[in-house]
């Protein structure tokens, strides 16, 4: 557990000051120490921090209309080709302040104009304003002054560049200790803060100083749990944080503070254990740090839930460019089967967005942390695994519905047009063959005498849904809906023992076959109380569909076959009964990978269309002992989809 403070030898007590406590100025900000962090980073750290990670990007002055704040001449100006700029990170918050709007635009754009409407911009704005100035900068991009917040086309243009904004700019001013824009930064004007330093006298000369922890001022503040602030700091090349009445410079290779002497030239931040979510250098995973960012994200909240996808727009970007795929509702297409396994990390709840909906298959139509796991034991999650993984141990071809042509999820002939199409060759689904667009090494089931190959492929044209029933109203929003073919199962659920409820972030159930062996687990996206009384109701059953192969060190023939021996014991098969059944499928057991699982997606019914419910694994040679009618009766019905409620 990181302490809130900490004690250092006072510098000057010191023989050397390095890395020993500093006196820090009781007032106001010493802005020349500010100034000296930018430069020996300049220097010091060289192309490290100098090179933005959105290089691969057009530059941000090509987006249109793009506006600075001149400090100098106190108005908007356009933003110039080649233009060095900071930016600012803060919590809008509920009071209304001056904001750019279609009617204001013009008068912004006049000399002087925001120093005469000094009293209506927000003092975190001013603030900024001031400490570009101080540092030798002359340009500041805020998005409250410079996007034009009532012009639709203006905002989505911007909105869905951030990556292009942020990651370009030479420093992000981080209002961190704020809960609105009017907080300010403290320390900027004088008298604003008032920094509490404790120094412990050892013996005459020798005397102890607290010091501030980063991470622990940060923890708890607003603008740590805001989901737009994410992103924003994520494309930083260097920050500067404002704190707890304290500024912290941190860059991708050292982090300086006020009360601490750490300005040598060989401190790194790697060399101290800092360093909060940075984008991965050329060569490290992008699916862990992709889920990683996920599970970060989804951590936060929004003040409006319908910006889930707007907030992420410059992560997904990014990760486009990384994954050389296409984002669909945040998940990369270039590994769909394996974006699709998001686990709750808390009970979900569905957004409440009115008319408009996310899908229910992606974590973006959902309110709560989730995360992605890995598909198999390699934790490593390397490109070259998960490719593997895709080729060898996935089957599906995904469908996206359109009321002309359901379009593949992944268009290999399309795909090969994104210019690092070579560089990404690695990444994902990277080929295609006779058998399957997605260019697996082979179909997996054949039904009622069809191949998959067939089913999947018939999906294909507008008739692919004929059932008279169906209403093409239910399917308004192209992209949200899937089709494909795969194999449904019912089975029965239990509740879990302790140990292997332990090993689960939220309940989950146990899924139990038709002779009350215990097959696996689901976890209910919404929390197993949440679901409790629909599954009562439905006398403990479930649908399942398999979506992937799986393995787990926790999960192993050996567990299987002794719940088997375990359920064979028992006089009264679990399935008759409505009371939930306590299962204990023993200790953990560390065996070799093998491929004796399936993932599987919990789904429910609504008029006609399949709704994700939960995810989990069950084993594979259960399948055989799915609830009557069994595997094989039970897909022709998961041709449709599954789709958000």
């Amino acid at each position: 557990m990181m302490p809130d403070i900490q004690l250092s030898l006072l510098a000057e007590d010191a023989p050397e000051p390095d890395f020993h406590g500093r006196r820090i100025p009781k007032e106001q900000i010493d802005f020349n120490l500010v100034k000296t962090w930018l430069l020996n980073c300049l220097l010091w750290h060289g192309a490290e921090c100098e090179k933005p990670v959105t290089e691969n990007l057009s530059p941000p002055w090509d987006i249109p209309d793009i506006r600075l704040i001149d400090v100098e001449q106190m108005c908007l100006v356009k933003m110039a080709k080649g233009c060095q700029y900071v930016t600012l990170s803060y919590v809008w918050g509920s009071i209304p302040t001056l904001m750019a709007t279609r009617e204001n635009i013009m008068e912004l754009e006049k000399p002087g104009k925001l120093q005469r409407l000094a009293s209506e911009v927000p003092n975190t704005i001013r603030d900024a304003i001031d400490v570009t100035a101080k540092i030798g900068q002359r340009f500041l991009w805020v998005d409250r002054l410079c996007i034009v917040q009532d012009d639709e086309a203006h905002l989505h243009a911007h909105i869905w560049n951030m990556e292009r904004i942020y990651g370009d700019s030479v420093l992000l001013i981080i209002a961190a200790g704020g809960d609105n824009a009017e907080s300010g930064l403290l320390g900027v004007r004088p008298g604003t803060r008032d920094c509490q330093q404790t120094i412990l006298p050892i013996k005459s000369t020798l005397r102890l100083v607290t010091t501030q922890v980063l991470e622990v001022l940060r923890g708890s503040t607003t603008y740590e749990h805001r989901a737009w602030t994410l992103q924003e700091e994520f494309f930083a090349r260097r920050k500067l944080i404002f704190v707890g009445g304290q500024v912290f410079f941190e860059c991708r290779e050292a982090r300086w503070q006020e009360d601490v002497v750490l300005e040598n030239p060989m401190m790194r931040t790697k060399d101290r254990g800092w360093g909060r979510l940075l984008p991965p250098a050329e060569g490290l995973s992008v699916f862990l740090t992709y889920s990683q960012i996920v599970h970060n994200y989804t951590s936060r909240r929004l003040t409006w839930e319908l910006d889930i996808l707007d907030a992420f727009a410059g992560i997904s970007n990014y990760w486009a460019e990384k994954f050389g795929a296409t984002m669909k509702y945040g998940l990369p297409n270039a590994a769909f089967d394996w974006a699709l396994l998001w686990e709750p990390q808390e009970p979900l709840s569905n957004r409440e967005l009115g008319a408009s909906t996310f899908p229910s298959w992606s974590w973006a139509g959902w309110k709560g942390c989730v995360s992605i796991h890995p598909p198999t034991n390699d934790s490593s999650l390397s490109p070259r695994g998960m490719q593997q993984w895709l080729t060898h141990h996935t089957w599906i071809v995904w469908y996206q519905w359109s009321a002309s042509l359901n379009a593949l999820l992944w268009d290999v002939i399309r795909e090969r047009k994104n210019k690092h199409w070579r560089e990404r060759a690695h990444i994902g689904y990277r080929c295609t063959n006779s058998v399957d667009p997605f260019g697996r090494s082979s179909h997996r089931f054949v039904i009622d005498g069809k191949s998959q190959e067939e089913m999947s492929w018939s999906l294909r044209g507008p008739d692919a849904l004929d059932d008279p029933g169906f209403e093409s109203s239910q399917m308004a929003v192209s992209g949200q809906l899937l089709l494909f073919w795969t194999v449904s199962a019912r089975f029965c659920v239990g509740q879990l023992s302790k140990q292997e409820q332990s090993r689960h972030k939220v309940g989950a159930f146990a899924v139990l076959d038709r002779r009350g062996v215990a097959s696996g687990y689901v976890i209910p996206d919404r929390g197993i109380l949440a679901v409790l009384p629909a599954v009562l109701e439905n006398n403990n059953k479930v649908e399942l569909i398999l979506l992937s192969d799986s393995s787990s060190t926790s999960m192993t023939d050996k567990q299987y076959d002794k719940a088997v021996e375990n359920a064979e014991a028992q006089e009264e098969p679990p399935t008759e009964r409505n009371t939930m059944v306590i299962i204990d499928s023993g200790p953990q057991i560390e065996d070799a990978e093998t491929w004796n699982l399936y993932h599987v997606m919990l789904i429910e019914w609504r008029d006609q269309v399949a709704v994700r419910k939960g995810i989990g694994k069950i084993y594979k040679r259960a399948i055989q002992y799915a609830l009557d009618p069994g595997p094989d009766e039970a897909l022709a019905r998961i041709e449709n989809t599954v789709r958000h409620e």
